[in-house]
């Protein structure tokens, strides 16, 4: 799978789901990263890198 159809998936699956109060998606392409901003004004970002791992990082 490449990195764009990854993305692709999980902005489907994130923006799809009523379990979490996500208020906006913002995918970074240049970047490889989905910016996940919730409505307590939490920012989670995922990088996206093919390489066999993957980090989340609250900022």
């Amino acid at each position: 799978m490449e990195k764009n159809e990854i993305k692709d998936r999980l902005f489907d699956v994130l923006n799809d789901t009523d379990n979490l109060p996500i208020q906006d998606i913002v995918v970074d392409d240049r970047n490889n990263i989905v910016n996940v901003y919730l409505t307590d004004g939490t920012r989670f970002s995922v990088h996206v890198e093919k390489c066999g791992i993957w980090n989340i990082c609250e900022v």
